[in-house]
């Protein structure tokens, strides 16, 4: 039998590291290589040019409205701040542009306004707690009406009348949302003025 320490592999030799050249060797020469690594595209190959139609170019013609529309003057006459007008902002008259005859005109009363979709019974049930919420408002600015008041509550006085007003405006036209939210205002500005006194 032969012992483990007999049976030892002998060790395979390794290299010894590079000795540093020394200052007299001469540097290896560099190979140029017979191609670039990278080739420049300096040559652009476009594809052949495709016939444009030109009626593809064409601009349609802009309608533009001789007459200010509704719901402009609807703004301004609900007091909205306007900026500065230039002098020569004169409403521009079409001439080229012409609606045709057979075409209806396109009214804010034919759109149907956007909102939920109400049941019969809840439409009615909102629309009989915006008229109590309305008149709620009527009893409270005959009370105020009584009082004397101060310029910022004539002010608020003069915001619930017009949120009265656009409340019972919006629940004619059917938006009983917008309608709902206007105659909570109201109510709840008439309240404030009635708990400062």
């Amino acid at each position: 039998m032969l012992s483990a320490c007999e049976l030892k592999m002998p060790r395979a030799k390794t290299p010894s590291p590079p000795q540093p050249a020394s200052a007299n060797a001469e540097p290896p020469q560099e190979s140029t290589p017979a191609e670039p690594l990278s080739i420049p595209q300096t040559q652009v190959r476009l594809p052949n040019p495709q016939p444009i139609d030109p009626d593809a170019l064409a601009t349609p013609p802009v309608n533009v409205p001789a007459e200010p529309s509704k719901t402009r003057q609807a703004n301004h006459a609900g007091g909205k701040r306007q900026g500065p007008q230039p002098a020569s902002a004169s409403p521009v008259k079409p001439e080229a542009a012409e609606t045709p005859a057979d075409a209806p005109p396109a009214t804010e009363s034919q759109r149907p306004p956007i909102g939920p979709v109400l049941s019969d019974e809840e439409r009615r049930r909102m629309t009989e707690e915006i008229s109590s919420l309305l008149q709620d408002v009527d009893k409270m600015l005959g009370r105020i009406a009584a009082l004397h008041l101060s310029e910022a509550e004539k002010s608020s006085v003069d915001r619930i009348r017009s949120f009265h007003k656009l409340s019972h405006d919006a629940l004619e036209r059917g938006e009983i949302q917008a309608a709902n939210a206007l105659a909570e205002r109201a109510v709840l500005l008439a309240q404030e003025v009635l708990r400062g006194r």
